[in-house]
């Protein structure tokens, strides 16, 4: 009886919603960063048609010192880091069989990713800075 009950509960929630816990997060913004870099690949790709005419490939590198393309490098930079991180840890998780501490490996990664976040992300920032600032 507690079985159908439970059946009727379930049927009678018009949405499903899920707890949002490390491994979905993890999984959540694996995709996010994933579709982000596709996204810059495309817009690579669509700027690398600039390299047959040296004065349009000249003003695309011009473009690029922009701040908006400092903040855009930070991001690369960050989504970068963060999937190939996770990847190893999916790596890990499914060939090593890390599954009982994927919740520490996710937050050990993340240690490592934010350093090498602040580490590399430096000129970067380090350049916006300077622009802004004269």
């Amino acid at each position: 009886m507690a079985v159908a009950a439970d059946r009727t509960s379930v049927a009678s929630r018009p949405v499903q919603r899920y707890k949002l816990r490390v491994g979905m997060f993890a999984w959540i913004l694996h995709r996010l960063t994933g579709l982000a870099l596709v996204g810059y690949l495309v817009l690579h790709v669509w700027g690398l048609k600039a390299i047959t005419n040296p004065e349009a490939y000249n003003a695309l590198i011009t473009s690029y010192h922009a701040p908006i393309f400092k903040v855009g490098e930070f991001l690369l930079l960050g989504a970068v880091i963060y999937h190939a991180l996770n990847g190893l840890r999916i790596v890990l998780i499914d060939f090593v069989g890390w599954s009982p501490n994927q919740k520490r490996l996710f937050w050990t990664l993340g240690a490592v990713a934010a350093v090498l976040f602040a580490v590399g992300g430096y000129p970067s920032i380090a350049a916006l800075v300077d622009h802004l600032n004269g």
